[in-house]
């Protein structure tokens, strides 16, 4: 089983769930990941630095709304290899789905600072729809772009919360081989946490 494929639950049940919310809008009505502009006309942007995208907004009032999940979403494996990775998995929500990256000692900042902007590049490329490409049949009427990423260190983990929006699960195996890579060149990691609570 591929990693992509043992987080497919998470994307699908999000999927679900913006599909709910959008038929709960009169039809024609539901605006879909729209990013928001100022009065300007200007991205208006996260405190991430992304432009900011909502889920779903009314035309008629633009009122947004953000689909989360009640509860975690199960994965369809626990623990996987990614190249030099071991992948952790536990259940959480692809909105925003947790992904932390554990050394056995803390890092040097350098390595950490080199890692963040290893995950904020990640971020990026699939806001721009670097993975949209990767969609399934039937899920083309979403962009296939991330939505947002908090990354913090504790101690020695890198933690990041990514809202994944309709960017499919190949990209989160893509970016497990990216931290294989960068265990091979930087510094090994013990391990990558994906899921599981805050």
């Amino acid at each position: 089983m591929t990693l992509a494929e043992a987080l497919q639950p998470l994307y699908s049940s999000y999927l679900r769930r913006l599909d709910e919310m959008v038929a709960r809008l009169p039809e024609g009505v539901a605006l879909t990941e729209r990013t928001t502009r100022g009065e300007d006309g200007r991205l208006v942007l996260g405190d991430d630095g992304l432009p900011l995208r909502f889920d779903v907004a009314d035309s008629r009032d633009g009122h947004t709304y953000e689909v989360h999940g009640a509860r975690p979403d199960a994965p369809e494996a626990e623990t996987l290899r990614v190249g030099r990775v071991e992948v952790r998995l536990s259940p959480g929500n692809w909105e925003e789905l947790r992904v932390a990256c554990v050394f056995d000692h803390r890092p040097l900042p350098e390595d950490a600072e080199e890692l963040a902007d290893l995950l904020r590049g990640f971020a990026i490329f699939s806001w721009y729809g670097g993975f949209a490409g990767a969609r399934r049949a039937g899920e083309d009427r979403w962009k296939g772009g991330a939505h947002a990423l908090r990354v913090q260190l504790v101690e020695n983990e890198l933690r990041a919360v990514f809202d994944l929006g309709t960017c499919p699960p190949v990209a989160v195996e893509a970016l497990c081989a990216a931290l294989s890579g960068f265990c091979e060149e930087r510094v090994p990691m013990a391990y990558v946490r994906i899921g599981g609570p805050g």
